[in-house]
């Protein structure tokens, strides 16, 4: 084991042990403890992204909206052009022939991702918004 890494103990059920073995095989991990490892910087960055900080994140936003919907097309771009210094990339995708999804690729402090998370979410006929942020 590595100088710079820390051993601990870990007591789970055996129902969740055979479950993590499960997904360290079916996911080809080096080890149990990898998974965990790359399970716990998830936790991290979602217990960082929930606290509400500030720091900078990279992430995406995705919606799903119903394009009948009467000018939904232009309050979805009025609220990307309004917070365009965080947005770097939009996709738009035809789900079916009433549902759109639109993936935003954003970068910055954790407020204002969520502030533009709550003004999509605010849009008559958005249907739903996902948010999944990253850390380097």
């Amino acid at each position: 084991m590595s100088d710079d890494l820390d051993r601990i103990s870990l007591t789970l059920p055996s129902s969740m042990v055979d479950r993590l073995d499960g997904i360290v095989d079916e996911w080809e991990y080096a080890s149990r403890s990898e998974a965990i490892r790359d399970s716990l910087r998830d936790f991290f960055a979602t217990y960082e992204w929930e606290s509400g900080d500030e720091q900078h994140h990279h992430g995406t936003i995705v919606i799903v909206h119903d394009h009948h919907v009467s000018g939904i097309a232009d309050e979805l771009q009025t609220v990307q052009h309004d917070m365009a210094d965080i947005i770097t990339s939009v996709q738009h995708i035809h789900l079916s022939h009433d549902t759109c999804m639109e993936t935003l690729v954003v970068e910055g402090a954790g407020g204002t991702i969520t502030e533009l998370a709550n003004r999509l979410r605010a849009i008559g006929g958005v249907q739903q918004v996902k948010v999944v942020v990253v850390d380097e």
